[in-house]
Protein backbone atom coordinates (compact mmCIF):
# COMPACT_ATOMS: atom_id res chain seq x y z
CA UNK A 1 0.00 0.00 0.00
CA UNK A 2 3.06 2.15 -0.07
CA UNK A 3 5.06 3.58 3.11
CA UNK A 4 3.15 6.84 3.11
CA UNK A 5 -0.37 4.73 3.59
CA UNK A 6 1.02 2.35 5.94
CA UNK A 7 2.50 5.42 8.48
CA UNK A 8 -1.01 7.23 8.37
CA UNK A 9 -3.00 3.70 8.94
CA UNK A 10 -0.87 3.31 12.41
CA UNK A 11 -2.07 5.73 14.31
CA UNK A 12 -6.07 5.13 12.45
CA UNK A 13 -5.39 0.98 13.06
CA UNK A 14 -5.27 2.27 16.74
CA UNK A 15 -8.26 4.12 16.88
CA UNK A 16 -10.26 1.48 14.72
CA UNK A 17 -8.63 -1.38 17.28
CA UNK A 18 -10.05 0.79 20.16
CA UNK A 19 -13.54 0.83 18.78
CA UNK A 20 -13.27 -2.48 17.88
CA UNK A 21 -12.77 -3.58 21.64
CA UNK A 22 -15.30 -1.15 22.77
CA UNK A 23 -18.44 -2.68 20.56
CA UNK A 24 -17.21 -5.60 20.02
CA UNK A 25 -18.13 -6.37 16.02
CA UNK A 26 -16.58 -5.01 13.24
CA UNK A 27 -19.55 -4.12 11.11
CA UNK A 28 -20.46 -1.68 13.70
CA UNK A 29 -16.82 -0.33 14.18
CA UNK A 30 -16.67 0.21 10.97
CA UNK A 31 -19.77 2.21 10.99
CA UNK A 32 -17.82 4.23 14.17
CA UNK A 33 -14.59 4.24 12.13
CA UNK A 34 -16.23 6.40 9.31
CA UNK A 35 -18.18 8.56 11.36
CA UNK A 36 -14.94 9.72 12.93
CA UNK A 37 -13.13 10.07 9.28
CA UNK A 38 -15.53 12.03 8.47
CA UNK A 39 -15.51 14.34 11.51
CA UNK A 40 -11.91 14.46 10.87
CA UNK A 41 -12.18 15.85 7.69
CA UNK A 42 -15.20 18.46 8.47
CA UNK A 43 -12.62 20.97 9.00
CA UNK A 44 -10.98 20.55 5.59
CA UNK A 45 -14.86 20.41 4.23
CA UNK A 46 -16.46 23.25 5.88
CA UNK A 47 -12.86 25.39 4.48
CA UNK A 48 -13.44 23.83 0.86
CA UNK A 49 -17.44 24.72 0.94
CA UNK A 50 -16.90 28.12 2.09
CA UNK A 51 -14.00 29.29 -0.40
CA UNK A 52 -16.15 27.72 -2.93
CA UNK A 53 -19.07 29.42 -2.26
CA UNK A 54 -17.13 32.96 -2.23
CA UNK A 55 -15.84 31.95 -5.72
CA UNK A 56 -19.43 31.42 -6.63
CA UNK A 57 -20.58 34.64 -5.28
CA UNK A 58 -18.16 36.55 -7.10
CA UNK A 59 -18.60 34.69 -10.41
CA UNK A 60 -20.52 37.76 -11.79
CA UNK A 61 -17.50 39.69 -10.98
CA UNK A 62 -15.17 37.51 -12.96
CA UNK A 63 -17.11 37.57 -15.77
CA UNK A 64 -17.40 41.41 -16.35
CA UNK A 65 -13.72 41.30 -16.19
CA UNK A 66 -13.45 38.53 -18.39
CA UNK A 67 -15.87 40.66 -21.05
CA UNK A 68 -13.90 43.50 -20.22
CA UNK A 69 -10.21 42.50 -20.69
CA UNK A 70 -11.04 39.89 -23.04
CA UNK A 71 -8.04 41.33 -25.31
CA UNK A 72 -5.61 41.96 -22.82
CA UNK A 73 -4.50 38.77 -20.40
CA UNK A 74 -2.25 40.50 -18.79
CA UNK A 75 -4.61 43.02 -17.66
CA UNK A 76 -7.03 41.02 -16.97
CA UNK A 77 -4.55 38.60 -14.51
CA UNK A 78 -3.60 41.84 -12.38
CA UNK A 79 -7.72 42.85 -12.10
CA UNK A 80 -8.52 39.46 -11.21
CA UNK A 81 -5.49 39.30 -8.77
CA UNK A 82 -6.74 42.27 -7.22
CA UNK A 83 -10.63 41.11 -6.25
CA UNK A 84 -9.68 38.07 -5.25
CA UNK A 85 -6.93 40.45 -2.20
CA UNK A 86 -9.84 43.13 -2.18
CA UNK A 87 -12.06 39.78 -1.66
CA UNK A 88 -9.63 38.42 0.59
CA UNK A 89 -10.20 34.79 -1.46
CA UNK A 90 -7.44 32.11 -1.77
CA UNK A 91 -8.66 30.85 -5.04
CA UNK A 92 -5.97 27.39 -4.60
CA UNK A 93 -6.48 26.71 -1.40
CA UNK A 94 -10.00 24.27 -2.32
CA UNK A 95 -6.82 22.58 -4.71
CA UNK A 96 -4.57 22.03 -1.81
CA UNK A 97 -6.91 21.25 0.77
CA UNK A 98 -8.68 18.19 -1.60
CA UNK A 99 -5.24 16.34 -1.02
CA UNK A 100 -5.82 15.70 2.43
CA UNK A 101 -9.13 13.64 2.43
CA UNK A 102 -7.04 11.23 -0.76
CA UNK A 103 -4.11 11.07 1.48
CA UNK A 104 -6.53 10.25 4.44
CA UNK A 105 -8.24 8.00 2.31
CA UNK A 106 -5.42 4.98 1.46
CA UNK A 107 -4.54 4.66 4.98
CA UNK A 108 -8.17 4.03 5.62
CA UNK A 109 -8.58 1.91 3.21
CA UNK A 110 -5.06 -0.15 4.52
CA UNK A 111 -7.23 -0.35 8.36
CA UNK A 112 -10.05 -1.72 6.73
CA UNK A 113 -7.75 -4.47 4.08
CA UNK A 114 -5.42 -5.48 6.79
CA UNK A 115 -7.64 -6.38 9.74
CA UNK A 116 -4.94 -8.87 11.30
CA UNK A 117 -1.82 -6.16 11.37
CA UNK A 118 -4.33 -3.29 12.64
CA UNK A 119 -6.94 -5.00 15.03
CA UNK A 120 -5.40 -8.41 15.98
CA UNK A 121 -1.79 -6.97 15.85
CA UNK A 122 0.14 -9.47 14.11
CA UNK A 123 3.38 -8.59 12.50
CA UNK A 124 4.29 -9.22 8.99
CA UNK A 125 5.99 -12.50 9.68
CA UNK A 126 3.35 -14.29 11.36
CA UNK A 127 1.20 -13.06 8.11
CA UNK A 128 3.33 -14.40 5.53
CA UNK A 129 3.90 -17.73 7.16
CA UNK A 130 0.22 -17.71 7.37
CA UNK A 131 0.06 -17.11 3.76
CA UNK A 132 2.29 -20.08 3.01
CA UNK A 133 0.19 -22.06 5.16
CA UNK A 134 -2.71 -21.18 3.05
CA UNK A 135 -0.83 -22.04 -0.17
CA UNK A 136 0.24 -25.35 1.00
CA UNK A 137 -3.32 -26.92 1.91
CA UNK A 138 -4.71 -25.32 -1.13
CA UNK A 139 -5.38 -28.02 -4.29
CA UNK A 140 -4.09 -26.34 -6.71
CA UNK A 141 -0.77 -24.40 -4.84
CA UNK A 142 0.08 -22.50 -7.85
CA UNK A 143 -3.40 -21.09 -8.76
CA UNK A 144 -3.74 -19.78 -4.96
CA UNK A 145 -0.16 -18.32 -4.82
CA UNK A 146 -1.11 -16.34 -8.25
CA UNK A 147 -4.62 -15.27 -6.54
CA UNK A 148 -2.67 -13.94 -3.38
CA UNK A 149 -0.04 -12.49 -5.61
CA UNK A 150 -3.03 -10.69 -7.47
CA UNK A 151 -4.76 -9.33 -4.72
CA UNK A 152 -1.89 -8.73 -2.63
CA UNK A 153 -3.72 -5.73 -1.05
CA UNK A 154 -6.28 -7.51 0.86
CA UNK A 155 -4.32 -11.04 0.94
CA UNK A 156 -5.44 -10.78 4.64
CA UNK A 157 -8.85 -10.93 4.17
CA UNK A 158 -8.20 -13.85 1.58
CA UNK A 159 -6.09 -15.94 4.44
CA UNK A 160 -8.77 -14.99 6.73
CA UNK A 161 -11.36 -16.74 4.35
CA UNK A 162 -9.02 -19.53 3.87
CA UNK A 163 -8.38 -20.55 7.49
CA UNK A 164 -12.49 -20.36 8.36
CA UNK A 165 -12.77 -23.03 5.59
CA UNK A 166 -10.42 -25.43 6.67
CA UNK A 167 -9.08 -24.88 9.75
CA UNK A 168 -7.46 -28.23 10.89
CA UNK A 169 -5.45 -28.46 7.73
CA UNK A 170 -4.49 -24.70 9.27
CA UNK A 171 -4.00 -25.93 12.48
CA UNK A 172 -1.91 -28.76 11.67
CA UNK A 173 0.89 -27.27 10.24
CA UNK A 174 1.09 -24.91 12.74
CA UNK A 175 1.24 -27.54 15.42
CA UNK A 176 4.16 -29.79 13.04
CA UNK A 177 6.00 -26.56 13.09
CA UNK A 178 6.65 -26.96 9.17
CA UNK A 179 4.71 -27.10 5.69
CA UNK A 180 6.11 -29.08 2.67
CA UNK A 181 5.78 -28.10 -1.03
CA UNK A 182 5.81 -30.13 -4.34
CA UNK A 183 6.52 -27.09 -7.43
CA UNK A 184 5.52 -29.25 -11.07
CA UNK A 185 6.59 -32.52 -9.42
CA UNK A 186 9.82 -31.88 -8.09
CA UNK A 187 11.80 -32.61 -4.87
CA UNK A 188 9.59 -31.52 -1.73
CA UNK A 189 10.44 -28.59 -0.30
CA UNK A 190 10.29 -27.47 3.72
CA UNK A 191 9.81 -24.27 4.99
CA UNK A 192 9.93 -24.37 9.11
CA UNK A 193 7.31 -22.48 10.80
CA UNK A 194 8.31 -19.49 13.85
CA UNK A 195 6.52 -16.75 14.11
CA UNK A 196 3.16 -18.13 14.00
CA UNK A 197 3.85 -20.81 16.32
CA UNK A 198 4.31 -18.30 19.33
CA UNK A 199 0.44 -17.14 18.86
CA UNK A 200 -2.41 -18.18 19.27
CA UNK A 201 -3.95 -17.90 16.00
CA UNK A 202 -6.19 -19.96 14.51
CA UNK A 203 -8.66 -19.93 17.50
CA UNK A 204 -7.72 -15.69 17.87
CA UNK A 205 -8.71 -15.44 13.80
CA UNK A 206 -11.88 -17.80 14.41
CA UNK A 207 -13.36 -15.18 17.45
CA UNK A 208 -12.64 -12.34 15.25
CA UNK A 209 -14.50 -13.54 12.34
CA UNK A 210 -17.22 -14.51 13.95
CA UNK A 211 -17.51 -10.73 14.92
CA UNK A 212 -16.38 -9.71 11.27
CA UNK A 213 -20.00 -9.59 10.08
CA UNK A 214 -23.39 -7.16 9.85
CA UNK A 215 -26.78 -8.48 10.25
CA UNK A 216 -25.15 -11.96 9.34
CA UNK A 217 -23.09 -10.87 6.57
CA UNK A 218 -19.67 -12.07 6.48
CA UNK A 219 -17.79 -8.78 5.62
CA UNK A 220 -14.87 -11.57 4.73
CA UNK A 221 -16.54 -12.57 1.32
CA UNK A 222 -16.79 -10.85 -1.78
CA UNK A 223 -20.06 -10.28 -3.27
CA UNK A 224 -20.92 -11.90 -6.50
CA UNK A 225 -23.69 -11.93 -9.20
CA UNK A 226 -24.08 -15.59 -8.42
CA UNK A 227 -24.23 -15.85 -4.90
CA UNK A 228 -24.22 -18.72 -3.12
CA UNK A 229 -26.69 -20.80 -0.82
CA UNK A 230 -25.16 -19.20 2.75
CA UNK A 231 -24.70 -15.83 1.13
CA UNK A 232 -27.03 -13.64 2.30
CA UNK A 233 -29.34 -11.09 0.37
CA UNK A 234 -27.55 -8.02 1.71
CA UNK A 235 -23.93 -9.18 0.88
CA UNK A 236 -25.37 -9.24 -2.95
CA UNK A 237 -27.26 -5.88 -2.63
CA UNK A 238 -24.18 -4.00 -1.16
CA UNK A 239 -22.15 -3.14 -4.13
CA UNK A 240 -25.70 -1.78 -5.35
CA UNK A 241 -26.16 0.12 -2.39
CA UNK A 242 -22.60 1.32 -2.56
CA UNK A 243 -22.86 2.56 -5.98
CA UNK A 244 -26.23 3.94 -5.86
CA UNK A 245 -25.56 6.04 -2.60
CA UNK A 246 -22.35 7.15 -4.40
CA UNK A 247 -24.52 8.26 -7.61
CA UNK A 248 -27.26 10.27 -5.75
CA UNK A 249 -24.43 12.54 -3.74
CA UNK A 250 -22.51 13.02 -7.25
CA UNK A 251 -25.81 14.02 -9.17
CA UNK A 252 -26.70 16.40 -5.70
CA UNK A 253 -23.04 17.79 -5.48
CA UNK A 254 -23.65 19.10 -9.37
CA UNK A 255 -26.96 20.25 -9.33
CA UNK A 256 -26.28 22.76 -6.46
CA UNK A 257 -23.34 23.73 -8.23
CA UNK A 258 -25.35 24.27 -11.08
CA UNK A 259 -27.74 26.03 -9.22
CA UNK A 260 -25.16 28.62 -7.71
CA UNK A 261 -23.28 28.60 -10.89
CA UNK A 262 -25.21 28.16 -14.42
CA UNK A 263 -21.93 29.19 -16.41
CA UNK A 264 -20.64 25.42 -15.12
CA UNK A 265 -20.17 22.80 -17.34
CA UNK A 266 -21.48 19.55 -16.81
CA UNK A 267 -19.13 16.69 -15.57
CA UNK A 268 -21.06 14.31 -17.67
CA UNK A 269 -19.35 10.42 -17.63
CA UNK A 270 -16.34 11.80 -15.88
CA UNK A 271 -18.16 10.91 -12.53
CA UNK A 272 -19.11 7.41 -13.58
CA UNK A 273 -15.92 6.47 -11.78
CA UNK A 274 -17.44 7.66 -8.36
CA UNK A 275 -20.28 5.52 -8.36
CA UNK A 276 -18.96 2.58 -10.25
CA UNK A 277 -15.83 2.11 -8.59
CA UNK A 278 -17.88 -0.11 -5.65
CA UNK A 279 -19.16 -2.60 -7.62
CA UNK A 280 -16.47 -3.69 -8.60
CA UNK A 281 -15.14 -7.11 -6.70
CA UNK A 282 -14.05 -6.34 -3.48
CA UNK A 283 -14.14 -8.04 -0.10
CA UNK A 284 -17.61 -6.72 1.48
CA UNK A 285 -16.15 -5.25 4.39
CA UNK A 286 -14.29 -2.14 2.08
CA UNK A 287 -17.83 -1.94 0.01
CA UNK A 288 -19.27 -1.76 3.51
CA UNK A 289 -16.62 1.07 4.23
CA UNK A 290 -17.75 2.78 1.26
CA UNK A 291 -21.38 2.98 1.96
CA UNK A 292 -21.17 4.21 5.33
CA UNK A 293 -18.62 6.90 3.77
CA UNK A 294 -21.16 7.70 1.33
CA UNK A 295 -24.17 8.24 3.26
CA UNK A 296 -22.07 10.28 6.14
CA UNK A 297 -20.87 12.92 2.50
CA UNK A 298 -24.27 12.81 1.75
CA UNK A 299 -25.33 13.78 5.06
CA UNK A 300 -22.60 16.47 5.41
CA UNK A 301 -23.05 17.93 2.25
CA UNK A 302 -26.14 19.10 2.55
CA UNK A 303 -25.50 20.11 6.15
CA UNK A 304 -22.77 22.44 4.19
CA UNK A 305 -25.03 23.42 1.56
CA UNK A 306 -27.73 24.69 3.78
CA UNK A 307 -25.24 26.38 6.52
CA UNK A 308 -23.61 28.32 3.52
CA UNK A 309 -26.80 30.21 1.85
CA UNK A 310 -26.55 33.29 -0.05
CA UNK A 311 -26.85 35.58 3.06
CA UNK A 312 -24.34 33.96 4.88
CA UNK A 313 -21.72 34.05 2.58
CA UNK A 314 -22.61 37.62 1.43
CA UNK A 315 -22.10 38.50 5.48
CA UNK A 316 -18.84 36.07 5.25
CA UNK A 317 -17.36 38.28 2.50
CA UNK A 318 -18.25 41.58 3.86
CA UNK A 319 -15.80 40.25 6.99
CA UNK A 320 -13.51 39.02 5.17
CA UNK A 321 -13.42 42.45 2.90
CA UNK A 322 -12.84 44.27 6.36
CA UNK A 323 -10.17 41.84 6.90
CA UNK A 324 -8.33 42.62 3.47
CA UNK A 325 -8.85 46.30 3.98
CA UNK A 326 -6.96 46.38 7.93
CA UNK A 327 -4.23 43.70 7.06
CA UNK A 328 -1.23 45.38 6.78
CA UNK A 329 0.95 42.86 6.05
CA UNK A 330 3.66 42.44 3.42
CA UNK A 331 3.25 41.58 -0.04
CA UNK A 332 3.74 38.44 -1.08
CA UNK A 333 6.81 38.35 -4.47
CA UNK A 334 4.20 37.88 -6.73
CA UNK A 335 1.71 40.72 -5.59
CA UNK A 336 4.73 42.94 -5.84
CA UNK A 337 5.76 41.75 -9.30
CA UNK A 338 2.29 42.09 -10.43
CA UNK A 339 1.92 45.25 -9.29
CA UNK A 340 5.19 46.35 -10.50
CA UNK A 341 4.29 44.96 -14.21
CA UNK A 342 0.99 47.09 -13.77
CA UNK A 343 2.72 50.19 -12.79
CA UNK A 344 5.45 50.02 -15.97
CA UNK A 345 2.59 49.52 -18.35
CA UNK A 346 0.57 52.61 -16.82
CA UNK A 347 3.26 54.51 -17.38
CA UNK A 348 4.16 53.26 -20.82
CA UNK A 349 0.88 53.55 -21.88
CA UNK A 350 0.57 56.94 -20.58
CA UNK A 351 2.50 58.35 -22.78
CA UNK A 352 5.48 57.56 -25.53
CA UNK A 353 8.62 59.02 -23.93
CA UNK A 354 10.47 62.45 -24.24
CA UNK A 355 12.41 62.17 -27.71
CA UNK A 356 15.96 62.11 -27.02
CA UNK A 357 19.28 63.88 -28.42
CA UNK A 358 22.17 61.79 -29.56
CA UNK A 359 23.86 61.11 -32.49
CA UNK A 360 23.81 57.64 -34.68
CA UNK A 361 26.26 55.66 -33.05
CA UNK A 362 24.80 52.74 -30.89
CA UNK A 363 21.29 53.07 -32.43
CA UNK A 364 19.11 50.53 -32.87
CA UNK A 365 16.12 51.98 -36.03
CA UNK A 366 12.77 50.33 -36.73
CA UNK A 367 10.82 50.79 -39.89
CA UNK A 368 8.28 53.31 -38.76
CA UNK A 369 4.76 54.15 -40.65
CA UNK A 370 4.56 57.71 -38.43
CA UNK A 371 8.40 58.37 -39.39
CA UNK A 372 8.67 59.16 -36.04
CA UNK A 373 12.06 58.20 -35.07
CA UNK A 374 12.76 54.96 -33.10
CA UNK A 375 14.75 54.77 -29.33
CA UNK A 376 18.31 53.27 -30.08
CA UNK A 377 19.05 50.32 -27.58
CA UNK A 378 20.74 51.90 -24.81
CA UNK A 379 17.88 55.05 -24.75
CA UNK A 380 15.41 52.15 -24.72
CA UNK A 381 17.33 50.66 -21.56
CA UNK A 382 18.20 53.91 -19.92
CA UNK A 383 13.76 54.67 -20.27
CA UNK A 384 13.03 51.04 -18.60
CA UNK A 385 15.49 51.82 -16.06
CA UNK A 386 13.47 55.43 -15.07
CA UNK A 387 9.73 53.41 -15.39
CA UNK A 388 11.34 50.01 -12.96
CA UNK A 389 13.26 52.91 -10.42
CA UNK A 390 9.51 55.13 -10.56
CA UNK A 391 7.29 51.61 -9.91
CA UNK A 392 9.81 51.06 -7.02
CA UNK A 393 9.46 54.08 -5.43
CA UNK A 394 5.90 53.87 -5.35
CA UNK A 395 5.77 50.55 -4.11
CA UNK A 396 7.98 51.85 -1.01
CA UNK A 397 5.65 54.58 -0.50
CA UNK A 398 2.33 52.22 -0.53
CA UNK A 399 4.83 49.69 2.03
CA UNK A 400 5.93 51.52 4.04
CA UNK A 401 9.54 50.46 2.79
CA UNK A 402 12.85 52.33 2.48
CA UNK A 403 13.85 53.50 -1.25
CA UNK A 404 16.83 51.98 -0.60
CA UNK A 405 15.53 48.54 -0.02
CA UNK A 406 13.32 48.41 -2.96
CA UNK A 407 15.51 50.46 -5.14
CA UNK A 408 17.03 48.08 -8.25
CA UNK A 409 20.63 47.29 -8.53
CA UNK A 410 23.25 49.65 -9.16
CA UNK A 411 24.52 49.27 -12.53
CA UNK A 412 28.03 48.56 -12.41
CA UNK A 413 29.38 48.40 -15.86
CA UNK A 414 31.64 50.12 -17.23
CA UNK A 415 31.53 53.06 -19.33
CA UNK A 416 33.79 52.85 -22.71
CA UNK A 417 36.32 55.43 -22.79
Amino acid sequence: MGLLSNIIAIPLGFIMKLIYAGVGNYGIAIILFTLFTRLILLPVSYKQQKNSARLQLINPKLAKLREKYKDQPEKLQLETTKLYQDENINPYSSCLTSFIPLILLWGVLAVVYKPMTYILGYDEAVIQEAKSIVISISDDPQATTKSLNKNSMREELLIMDRLLQNPEAFSACIQDGRIEFVEDGEEESVQKLSAITEVNFVPEVQEFASTFTIGGTNLSETPSTKPSENSSVFLFLLPILSGLMQLILTIYMQRMQKKKNPDMPDMGGMNIMLYGMPLFSVPAGVGFYWLCSAVFSFIQTVALYAWFNDERVEKIGEIEREKAKQQKRRPSMMQMMLEQQEEMMRQQNGGSPAKLSGGPANRVRYSDDDGERKLSRSEMEEYNTAVIREARRRMAEKYGETEENSAPPANNKKKKK
